[in-house]
């Protein structure tokens, strides 16, 4: 296809006047990959066309996004029939500009005006790194990145916070310590990283803790979680890492994984990103692979599957990712972020949606784009209350 064809494509596309047809003309175009260049190119253009009293974020900052979705990202859609979502980097780029919560809000394009009205007022951030360390003694610590520093001394081991918001154990070289615990928590709306004192690295969710002793002394080391956490297990042959979550136990040398067990969500998911790990409930276990997933039910099932591993990161690495996901399970991850509760009105939304959307976005652009998928929004103060879509 000829770029002067999809140049017409695109800007009939963001005028609306584009034909079912010219539709799946442009959507073929953008999925083949011979075309990325061109409409890097085009796209490219667009930006520079939409500079100006438009663009309500910083030109570096909207340099960096875009950046960010031609890597990975992809705006909210209704899944529909057995069709994927749009996987080319220039795709994501085309619907990220169309729905305009990225860069501007051109006249051409969507808005939610309910939405921005709503909100004008009533501004919902998105959450940030904070987080509740409990000590051994049962006292609080707050944590957010104005809090650096020393904090205290547990088992042995120094506790500083630094300036990245990263909490971290000094290893007691002697391993004399005494054998105390400390619990991390992050609030909904709050997110943290903890260095264990043998190095291993966790990063929590919202809505999530780890229960972990401030030094390892014994053969194992062993800490139990609640809520989400991804871990990069420092290497020791001679001293397994176990976690601990809804009974289950996920059992490492060293590696790297994901535990997703919420209360709130109809399974416990474990998804390995490098190495080997074993998961085990009860009488029953499995041995897992990188890009594998284990999943546990109620009835203590363990099923495996691979999965997409950037869709089970994504909210490590700053996104919402929804792939062919029901709304009430794209509510409840953006609950735990805003620190918001989800009501619903009338009849819940049906049908399942996919793409990928900025967890450093406010809540209003968040709901702006999924607006495009069908499903209306109301805010009232810290409540969105979801409808079906007219």
């Amino acid at each position: 296809m000829h770029k002067a064809r999809l140049a017409y494509l695109l800007s009939i596309y963001f005028n609306k006047t584009a034909t079912t047809a010219e539709v799946d003309e442009l959507m073929e175009a953008v999925e083949d990959s011979r075309h990325d260049e061109a409409l890097k190119s085009l796209l490219a253009e667009l930006w520079e066309q939409h500079q100006g009293d438009h663009q309500p974020i910083s030109e570096e900052k909207g340099k960096e996004t875009l950046i960010a979705i031609l890597q990975q990202g992809r705006v909210l859609k209704p899944a529909r029939g057995n069709r994927r979502w749009w996987p080319a980097a220039a795709a994501a780029a085309v619907f990220a500009l169309f729905v305009g919560s990225y860069y501007w809000m051109s006249d051409q394009m969507p808005v939610n005006e309910d939405v921005e009205e709503q909100s004008a007022s009533y501004v919902i951030k998105p959450g940030g790194n904070k987080a509740i360390l409990t000590l051994a003694d049962g006292s609080h610590i707050e944590l957010d990145s104005s809090r650096e520093g020393k904090l205290t001394t547990q088992g042995g081991a120094l506790v500083v916070n630094n300036r990245s918001s990263i909490l971290a154990y000094g290893a007691n070289k002697n391993g004399t310590g005494e054998l105390v615990y400390n619990t991390l928590s992050t609030p909904r709306g709050g997110q943290y990283c903890l260095v264990l004192s043998d190095g291993t690295r966790v990063w929590l969710n919202a809505n999530s803790s780890i229960r972990f002793p401030a030094t390892f002394n014994g053969d194992t080391r062993s800490v139990s979680i609640t809520g989400e956490a991804y871990f990069e297990v420092a290497k020791n042959k001679t001293k397994p890492f176990l976690v601990t979550a809804k009974e289950a136990t996920i059992s490492v040398l060293g590696t790297h994984f994901n535990i997703m067990a919420y209360e709130d969500e109809n399974m416990m998911t474990t998804t390995l990103l490098e190495g080997a790990v074993k998961v085990s409930k009860g009488d029953r276990f499995k041995i897992l692979k990188p890009g594998v997933q284990a999943q546990i039910f109620h009835d203590e099932t363990i099923k495996t599957q691979i999965v997409d591993v950037d869709e089970e990161m994504a909210w490590k690495n700053g996104w919402f990712n929804f792939n062919s996901w029901d709304i009430q399970r794209i509510m409840r991850q953006i609950s735990r972020w805003y620190d918001i509760d989800v009501v619903y009105e009338g009849k819940v939304p049906t049908g399942h949606y996919s793409g990928i959307v900025s967890r450093e976005n406010n809540i209003s652009q968040v709901l702006q784009i999924m607006k495009a998928g069908g499903v209306d929004f109301k805010i009232e103060d810290r409540k969105i209350i979801v409808s079906e879509g007219h």
